[in-house]
């Protein structure tokens, strides 16, 4: 074989690894998996319709509450649950290759139209890590109607968890100071507009992750 046939062999070679290694990233699912429960009561809650983007998958869950998305591509996926009567909720979570991902709703009733609520800017932010095991919490919030007078419920769960607690309660100011915080433990928070003791509103669910 003369040199220049040597090296068209090689250059095909390398080319054919380099694609099969290139389809080999593209081609890396995992799973995501959890439950729908009334956010006062913690009863599941059937006939929920999940979606995922940019997947685009769609299901609703069972009579327990449950849902399953087997084959989801790798990297960040937001989840969405919605239900007539209820505030919508959605939840941004990373997908890792031949893992399934544990993820639960609390879903309140939408107890009265105000018109659209946007709670956002959350600090921890979305995604963070290295947090302290005590710390303020503070979000932004944008309303339609300004001229109604809003309170605010924090509430706080750990990762995979199917019961959550209260972290501010009623609150007129947009921040609360959380403490006794678990090392090295991932977090979910969200809060909920009232207005006169009405749920109107909620932010979608933000996760953290506290420091070792």
């Amino acid at each position: 074989m003369t040199k220049y046939n040597s090296l068209i062999a090689f250059i095909v070679l390398f080319t054919c690894i380099s694609c099969e290694n290139e389809q080999f990233g593209i081609d890396k699912f995992g799973s995501i998996s959890g439950t729908v429960v009334d956010g006062e009561t913690y009863l599941p809650l059937s006939g929920v319709m999940i979606s995922t983007s940019p997947s685009s998958t769609t299901m609703i869950t069972d009579s327990t509450g449950n849902y399953s998305f087997q084959k989801i591509k790798e990297g960040d996926v937001v989840i969405t649950a919605r239900k007539n009567e209820y505030l919508t909720q959605s939840i941004n979570i990373a997908v890792f290759s031949e893992e399934n991902t544990i993820s639960t709703f609390f879903l309140l009733k939408d107890e009265r139209n105000i018109g659209n609520v946007l709670i956002f800017d959350p600090v921890p932010g979305n995604g963070s890590v290295n947090q302290p095991l005590s710390q303020t919490f503070t979000w932004a919030v944008e309303q339609q109607n300004r001229n109604i007078e809003l309170t605010y419920n924090v509430f706080l769960f750990e990762s995979n968890s199917s019961s959550q607690i209260t972290a501010g309660d009623n609150l007129s100011q947009r921040s609360v100071v959380v403490s006794n915080l678990k090392p090295n433990t991932t977090y979910f928070w969200y809060v909920v507009a009232r207005a006169d003791g009405r749920n109107v509103g909620n932010s979608p669910t933000w996760s953290f992750r506290t420091e070792l």
